[in-house]
């Protein structure tokens, strides 16, 4: 799947992110002169500031300094800088993926042989390409990068940024973001799959590795660059399963700025697992539904689930131009995004708040399924932009 779980950071790091209570304690590159002699007097190592959630991470000398730290009056909190990990997402027999990318091809890219994906029929969005693809909608997608040079995702990919090396282009080494790229938006080109939104832009945003793995830090910086940038969707497959003040101001900030952010509910398919940022009541947390309007057995439950889409046997695109089918509420909360992006375009007048008010009351109750199961329902574009089109 796709959730990123926390564990202990190296030996000997001892990674820090500090918070501070000082409005405005960090402009941009510049720390607040006070902070900045709270941070040397400690013997505080490494500092880098994050000015979206007014914090700095930092090497710290010993664990009594973390305690020191907490207890001061201009310290809001301190946490580590957890690494996090993607966790092994399925394929169409459910067998765990937890090496990157699998040596099998499904399909080929052949002109006049494309496949629409049996997702995209189920919420509609083959219904209303006629109003809207999501031209020009701004989509970041933080994960592991993308294949820039796939056939079915080259004309929509755009620059991105690589948090890991930003010398390097956002390329993807492991396969799980050229995935969630192309169930957005692979090209309509008669070729290959076709996208949610065929015409949207994609911005991927590189914080895994080839094995999965990145800092809670470098999610935080991305999306500060996602702020910046001015995206109007930002796509989270990932998650970890314990609060984290950091990563929820983060969110909170990037939602204020005007993101949409559309998160993975997680792959752990019992009650209350959903993990964050997905439980943060700020996101949209997707869970997944098989072709067979059942709710997907992996597919985490609880109050925090906003809605379902399609997480399983999802046909798409995968690295070295090739086409995968994988398993996954990665998969899900892609098909959501892409929506977002066609309900944005063909409703240009209307306010973000608008757009998701409506996907969720425009949502399909599969029987036999509790809310906690399901959310609002299943994901239901066609009937979304009908109703919206009514009131704009």
């Amino acid at each position: 799947m796709e959730a990123l779980w926390l564990r202990q950071p190296n030996a000997g790091q001892n990674e820090r992110i500090i918070l501070f209570g000082i409005a405005g304690a960090i402009q941009g590159n510049l720390i607040h002169p006070y902070c900045h002699y709270l941070l040397y007097h400690i013997g505080a190592q490494n500092i880098r500031p994050l000015p979206l959630i007014n914090g700095v991470l930092c090497t710290l000398p010993e664990e009594e300094t973390v305690t020191m730290l907490a207890r001061n009056a201009y310290i809001h909190s301190v946490e580590e800088n957890s690494v996090v990990r993607l966790l092994p997402f399925f394929n169409e027999n459910h067998h765990k993926l937890n090496e990157p990318p699998i040596k099998t091809n499904t399909i080929k890219f052949e002109k006049g042989r494309q496949l629409i994906p049996w997702g995209i029929g189920r919420i509609g969005a083959n219904l209303v390409w006629e109003q809207s693809r999501g031209k020009e909608v701004k989509i970041a997608i933080i994960d592991t990068g993308v294949d820039f040079s796939h056939p079915d995702l080259a004309d929509n990919v755009r620059t991105g940024i690589n948090l890991l090396k930003p010398q390097l282009l956002a390329g993807d080494d492991h396969g799980h973001g050229t995935h969630v790229a192309g169930i957005i938006a692979a090209v309509d080109n008669d070729a290959g799959v076709v996208g949610i939104a065929s015409d949207a832009n994609l911005y991927p945003v590189k914080v895994l590795n080839h094995r999965g793995e990145g800092s809670l830090a470098d999610v935080i910086r991305a999306l500060d660059w996602c702020v910046k940038q001015r995206m109007d969707i930002i796509n989270m497959s990932f998650g970890i399963n314990r609060q984290s003040q950091a990563l929820h101001i983060a969110v909170n900030r990037a939602v204020q700025a005007g993101c949409i952010v559309v998160a993975a509910a997680g792959n752990h398919g019992g009650n209350k697992t959903v993990d964050y940022p997905a439980a943060y009541s700020e996101v949209i947390a997707v869970g997944a539904a098989d072709e067979y309007d059942n709710i997907a057995w992996f597919s985490s439950r609880g109050p925090d689930v906003t809605l379902v889409a399609p997480g399983t046997r999802v046909l798409s695109t995968s690295t070295g131009s090739r086409y995968l089918r994988h398993d996954g509420t990665s998969m899900a909360a892609a098909h959501v995004s892409g929506a977002i992006a066609i309900l944005l375009k063909a409703l240009k007048r209307s306010k973000k708040e608008t757009v998701l008010k409506y996907i969720t009351k425009s949502a399909e109750v599969l029987p036999r399924f509790s809310y906690e199961e399901q959310g609002a329902g299943l994901l239901r574009i066609d009937r979304a932009l009908s109703e919206l089109s009514r009131i704009c």
